[in-house]
This record gives structure tokens, C-alpha cells and sequence, in this order.
């Protein structure tokens, strides 16, 4: 299938060109405005444009479907409700239960929409035989909200964020919105996007993460008549489509969606919100690199709408635009509800005992907090039992064959895991080097805590959310609905946990391993660091019962550490921004790198001493080729090159012309590369 994106009549026709042996659609998928985002794309992000337009394209289009929404059987009642009753068997109450529903409601119910009510095909199959119900087969359409919650009244700081917003609805603004854990920045999304659907026009809001979409959506739904969808990854390629069309068609007013939602056609689009504006999630990793956030801006640029960026950390790239009046900033200090302040505790683990990676004064405090009735969250990032298997003997250690890391151990599975590439293999029941049968777990991960928990608070219901316990489709839904009820009173979680979840029963964030984005090599890892220990903390203490951190740590006296603590994100952030003027990295400087990997270590090196070669013709500082963070991957040697230039546009300059020069000139097989510009993840 090809796509037609404009019209060229070469001088020199080509002799291989194809002759269109159909074309499928009558009229153009994309808009004029989404391909030019998509054109923006493939020159920012040095990508190819044939593989940028998949990213605004629902696979069954890609596979050459037509472009039709999907049809449903619909139901409704064919005599009066009164006439049903005779129609039906004496005993038949599940039958008078649904006449009695379809009853109430004005218009046809779709199949699904009865299904999800309770009743069953056999019910339907019957009642249409009896001639009580009618069915037809039409478009289905996204089901209009009718129980609706009033809007809740904002304090003086929301309703100026709002004011603010409400005076530059018709034209390109960008809006950070950087409240306090709690401050109540849905609430003032939900205010202006009332103002825009008011207005007729269709509201767009991205989010990182899948987790982030069920309270968020279930306040949307509590407070919006107009039909709403949500797309993500997750979806099935039928689910997708059908939303995409809706968006297309208008029969949508509201799309919120994780980053691939960006490209997502809405021909009315008002506005657009980033919730959690600075999450590395935004940004996709492989194939195009693009950050769904700056193509957002782009977007918004294109169309001459606002745009609002929230967050209660947020990036630094986004603080060091406000100083520079790109964006505007709007402040929420004071939290929505009356809860008090949250009570930090550096907790100095050094020279302390530790069970499975608890000291007993965290111990304490989780008992303290349970007896008391609370709900309490002991965050690990780190999944596993163990991230090492080692010998007491001789100190072999189990890795992975294929990359150069440790494999992890998974006692529930009973195997040694590479997160890295995905080798699985079985625990050993000896060292492979001494033949010791002494194979001890060293470290802690989300299983191990969690197994000791529950030997420390056998009473206590327990919960472990990780990537390896979430993995069907409502699993997640299902386990914060359980933390929502109180089902649960002792969670063990990862990062899946540490943001935009309102939990009013929890007290207490117990932080384990905090110490890693210390000794992180990555520029970034000191404010993913203080943005990570910010959004845990913040799930403590949110309604009125103070909230109370403890933080375990080998480094309690860390000026950065205490100066998030002590002086909050804000001043942690404007000292991060310090040191990278110092060392010109972004936000002060743009960066791009460039990575390659390859079976044979020279073969990748070559490549990359050719690429800077190259890249040095043009004004931009070239730093390696150096190994990347994880020098060996699925065999593969991974290098790569960090391009930095104080001028965007000579960087962009430079790469294009590399690798034009590249395609022309460099013939060399079995290296793959790939550039990553405003690069996430050095790793």
C-alpha cells in the first residue's frame, strides 16, 4: 500500500515506478495540517516520512482497509412496555429486568452497551424472537454521558490559572500549569475543557502511561455529556480504528490518549493538555524518536490554539522556557484540599542492619501507620526478587550471555530473567564456575520485599505492582480499584505507582534504593531522581491525615537530596540548572546522539569515527564514540556519539547532512544506528 503525499513529475521519469492498481479512499485521510506535523517530524526528528505517516495511521489502514466505521446491532423495544408483559413467560425476571432497562432509555441501546449492563445474548435472542424487541444493524457510536457531577469550586489560585487560559483560547499559547502534589490541576483542566467543548470545538489530552487513564477518565466521564474515547497501545487494532474514525468524523469531543495519540486526526481541535508534562514516557524510544510533548507544541503552533503542560515537577527544559517567556507560568502552591504538610525522614542506613533491604525504623513505621488503619506504599524500583544470583564461594555471579548485565532473579517463576534483551533461563542449581551448591540472591526487588512483608505482617492484606504482576489487559484497573477500597492496606510498587494516583487512605511512602540516580551516569538521572522521590512523596497525606516520607539512603548527607527535602523541587531544579549551564547541556544547549551497534566491536566503532568525521565539517561539538551505558546488548556492541550545538538550527543542519552523506557514501553491513534528538535516555 502506498500513500500519496503530493504530486511530482520528474523530468526523467523513473523505469521502476508501479502502476496504481487502486486507489482506496475517495476522499484524503490526513488533513493538510496533520501532514505538515508529520513532515515537521520527519526533518526535527531525522526520520524517514514513510516511517513517520504509519505513526498517524490505524494498522488497518496501513493494510489497505477501507475507511468506515464499524456497525453494531442496536435494540429497542417493538410494542409498548406495558404489551411486553404479555409477551414474555410468567417467570422470566432477568427478560422484564431488560424490557424495564431498554424502557428508560430514549433511544436504541447497542449490543455492547447491554451486554456491559449485565444481560446476555441468550436474553436478547429470546425477546427478539417473541417479537418484544427490534433489532437493527447501524454505525455504532460512542454512548453520550447522562449522570453528570457539578463542577467543584476552585480557590484563588485555580480560578487565575483558568482566567488565564480562558483569555487566550484563539490563539497559540503554551500554559505550564506546575502545581503541588494535590494542588488540584485536574480540576482546573476540567473548567477550561468545559469552556472549549462549550464552544463546539474537540479537546485533546495526552498522558504518559495506560495507568494514568482510569481516575482520569472516570472524572472526565463524571463531568462531561459529550462523547469521549481513549487511545492507547493497548487497544485492539479494531478498537483503535474505530476511535481514530470517531475523532475524524467529529463524533468525539474528547480523545485522551497516551503519546501515539498526538497524531490522532480531530478537524474542531480547541486545545490540547500534557498531563505530567516531564515524564521520559512522552518519548518514544525506538523506531521515530519524536517527544509527544514537543510535537504537541508543534501541533498547537500549526493550528493556533493553546496549549497547557502540567505537572508538579516539571522539566527543566519546560522551567528554563518560562524564564525565557516562551511559556507562561502559572503557579499552584496551595493544595485543594485541606490536608496538612507532608513530614519528611532521611532515614541513614549506613552501617545498619537491613531484612531484605528494610531497616527496622522503616519496619516501625509501616506498623505504626497499619495499627492506625492506614494505607501505606513501600516503593522499590526494581523489579524481581533479586537483581544478582551469586556464589558465597567464589563470588561467580549469574549474567546474561548476551549483554553485559546480571540476569534477575524471579523466584514466583522460577527463573533468571535479562530485562535488557529477554533471556530466560532457569535458576542453577550450582555455581557454573566452582560447582558450589552456595547460590545466594543479593539485593532486593519488588517479590523479595514483598515476600517479607508478608512473613513481618502476615494479617495485613498485601499488594505487589510491578511490570511482571500487571500484565492482562484490566489488571491494573483491578489492583487500584482494590487500593481505592481500602482492600489493601500495604502496597509494594514500582514507578507504575509513583504519579498522578489519588489515594485519600495512604500516610506513608516508605522509599527504598533511593540512591541510584546518584551514581546514574546519565546527565538526567539527578532530576528524573528528585522528580521520582517528589511524585511518591505526594502520594502520602492527601486528605486530611498527615502524610509522613521515609527516605532510605546511604548518602543522608547529599546537598542535592537536601535541598529537594528541605527547600523543595523548585530550588532543587534551579540548582540542576546551574550545573548544566556550566557544562553546556540542555536545557542550554541542544543535543543529539547517535547510536550504533554491531555484531564485531571494530566494524561499530569505525562507523561512528567515519559519522564524526563528517559531523566536525560543521560548527558542533562532537564528544566520543564512547560506550553506551550498556555496552553490549543481545550480543550486539552498542557505541555512540553525543552532537551538541547552542543553535538548534546548526545542529539540524549538521545531522541532515550527515546523513545524506551516510546514504550516499558508507556501504557497511551489520551496523544498525539510529539518531535520537533531545535525547530521554543516554542508556
Amino acid at each position: 500500500m502506498g500513500v500519496v503525499v503530493a504530486k511530482h513529475f520528474p523530468e526523467h521519469p523513473f523505469a521502476k515506478t508501479k502502476s496504481i492498481a487502486r486507489v482506496i479512499d475517495d476522499a484524503p485521510l490526513m488533513s493538510g495540517e496533520l501532514l505538515a506535523l508529520c513532515h515537521w517530524v520527519s526533518h526535527y526528528y531525522q526520520s524517514p516520512l514513510s516511517e513517520v505517516i504509519p505513526l498517524a495511521l490505524p494498522k488497518k489502514y496501513r493494510n489497505g482497509d477501507d475507511c468506515v466505521l464499524p456497525t453494531g446491532l442496536y435494540f429497542r423495544l417493538a410494542v409498548a412496555p406495558q404489551d411486553a408483559l404479555h409477551l414474555m413467560t410468567r417467570r422470566a425476571p432477568r427478560q422484564r429486568a431488560l424490557v424495564d432497562f431498554i424502557a428508560q432509555e430514549p433511544s436504541p441501546l447497542s449490543k455492547s452497551q447491554l451486554l456491559a449492563a449485565g444481560f446476555n445474548r441468550g436474553l436478547l435472542d429470546a425477546l427478539v424472537a417473541r417479537k418484544v424487541l427490534d433489532v437493527q444493524c447501524q454505525i455504532e457510536m460512542p454512548v453520550l454521558n447522562t449522570h453528570l457531577d457539578k463542577p467543584l469550586l476552585l480557590n484563588a489560585e485555580q480560578a487565575f490559572a483558568r482566567d488565564t487560559i480562558y483569555e487566550h483560547l484563539d490563539a497559540y499559547r503554551c500554559f505550564l500549569l506546575q502545581g503541588v502534589t494535590g494542588s488540584g490541576k485536574t480540576e482546573v483542566y476540567l473548567h477550561v475543557i468545559a469552556k472549549v467543548l462549550a464552544a463546539g470545538r474537540q479537546v485533546l489530552v495526552l498522558v504518559p502511561e495506560i495507568g494514568l487513564t482510569p481516575q482520569l477518565l472516570a472524572r472526565f466521564r463524571a463531568r462531561f455529556k459529550e462523547p469521549m474515547v481513549v487511545i492507547h497501545s493497548k487497544l485492539s487494532d479494531t478498537e483503535r480504528q474505530q476511535a481514530w474514525l470517531w475523532a475524524k468524523e467529529e463524533g468525539v469531543k474528547l480523545v485522551i490518549g497516551t503519546r501515539g495519540a498526538i497524531f490522532t486526526p480531530m478537524p474542531g481541535l480547541g486545545l490540547i493538555i500534557i498531563d505530567e508534562e516531564h515524564d521520559t514516557s512522552l518519548k518514544q524510544m525506538d523506531g521515530v524518536r519524536y517527544s509527544a510533548r514537543d510535537t504537541a507544541l508543534m501541533r498547537a503552533h500549526l493550528r493556533h490554539i493553546p496549549i497547557i503542560l502540567g505537572s508538579a515537577t516539571p522539566s527543566l527544559e519546560s522551567l528554563y522556557n518560562c524564564t525565557s517567556n516562551k511559556y507562561t507560568l502559572l503557579r499552584l502552591n496551595e493544595k485543594a484540599l485541606d490536608s496538612k504538610p507532608l513530614h519528611y525522614q532521611v532515614l541513614d542506613i549506613r552501617n545498619q542492619t537491613l531484612v531484605e533491604g528494610l531497616a527496622n525504623a522503616s519496619i516501625a513505621a509501616i506498623k505504626g501507620h497499619l495499627e492506625q488503619g492506614n494505607q501505606v506504599l513501600v516503593f522499590i524500583n526494581r523489579r524481581g526478587f533479586a537483581p544478582v544470583l551469586l556464589c558465597h564461594q567464589c563470588g561467580w555471579m549469574a549474567d546474561c550471555k548476551a549483554c553485559d548485565a546480571h540476569l534477575t532473579l524471579h523466584r514466583h517463576q522460577n527463573r533468571l530473567a535479562c530485562h535488557h534483551c529477554g533471556l530466560l533461563q532457569g535458576i542453577p542449581t550450582h555455581c557454573q564456575q566452582c560447582q558450589s551448591r552456595e547460590l545466594v540472591p543479593v539485593g532486593t526487588g519488588t517479590q523479595r520485599v514483598y515476600e517479607h512483608l508478608q512473613t513481618v505482617f502476615p494479617s495485613t492484606t498485601i499488594l505487589r505492582i510491578d511490570r511482571d504482576e500487571i500484565r492482562k489487559k484490566n489488571a491494573l484497573d483491578e489492583s487500584l480499584a482494590r487500593i481505592d477500597s481500602g482492600d489493601a492496606q500495604l502496597i509494594i510498587g514500582t514507578q507504575m505507582l509513583a504519579k498522578g494516583h489519588h489515594f485519600p487512605r495512604l500516610t506513608l511512602v516508605v522509599v527504598l534504593d533511593a540512591d541510584n540516580g546518584f551514581y546514574n551516569q546519565d546527565f538526567r538521572a539527578l532530576e528524573r531522581l528528585g522528580q521520582l522521590l517528589t511524585q511518591v512523596a505526594g502520594r502520602a497525606g492527601r486528605a486530611e491525615i498527615p502524610g509522613e516520607v521515609v527516605i532510605q539512603t546511604h548518602l543522608p548527607q547529599h546537598p542535592l537530596l537536601n535541598k529537594l527535602i528541605k527547600e523543595g523541587y523548585d530550588a532543587f531544579a534551579d540548582e540542576l540548572l546551574l550545573l548544566r549551564r556550566q557544562v553546556d547541556f540542555p536545557p542550554y544547549y541542544y543535543l543529539a546522539a547517535i547510536r550504533a551497534e554491531s555484531k564485531a566491536l571494530p566494524q561499530t566503532l569505525a562507523f561512528l569515527h567515519a559519522l564524526k568525521a563528517q559531523l566536525l565539517t560543521h560548527d558542533v561539538t562532537v564528544l566520543g564514540p564512547a560506550p553506551a551505558p550498556l555496552a553490549r546488548k543481545a550480543g550486539f556492541h552498542r557505541f555512540q556519539l553525543l552532537v551538541k550545538s547552542s543553535s538548534r538550527k546548526k545542529l539540524k543542519v549538521a545531522l541532515t547532512d550527515m546523513r545524506e552523506w551516510l546514504t550516499i557514501n558508507v556501504k557497511m553491513k551489520g551496523v544498525r544506528w539510529n539518531i535520537d534528538v533531545d535525547p530521554m535516555d543516554l542508556s
